[in-house]
């Protein structure tokens, strides 16, 4: 059920009911009549979250996939930086040689 997905991202998410409105520029009043399954979300704000917290559109419709879009492609990066924290100065001009060689 979508009002317990958008719950269940509002937790994981870590903030209020509240702060989650105010990003999405939506009444706290309206969200909290979505999250009690009474209303259901219009497809502009149904876009309006996917956008603004990065949520994959099959999760957030279906349940389906992981929460967050770019969730596996988050954490790669998030490794490669842990990486390039322990690299030495030749490393790290490697690296860079590396990496704008495959953006050109």
């Amino acid at each position: 059920m979508m009002h317990m997905r958008l719950k269940a991202l509002i937790q994981k998410l870590g903030i209020s009911q509240r702060q989650f409105a105010q990003e999405i520029h939506l009444d706290p009043g309206y969200l909290s009549r979505i999250l009690q399954g009474k209303n259901e979300p219009p497809e502009r704000i149904l876009l309006l979250i996917e956008k603004t917290f990065h949520v994959n559109h099959d999760w957030l419709m279906h349940g389906q996939g992981h929460m967050f879009s770019s969730f596996d492609v988050l954490l790669k990066k998030q490794r490669v930086l842990e990486l390039i924290e322990t690299l030495d100065e030749n490393q790290i001009q490697a690296v860079t040689a590396f990496l704008e060689y495959l953006l050109h």
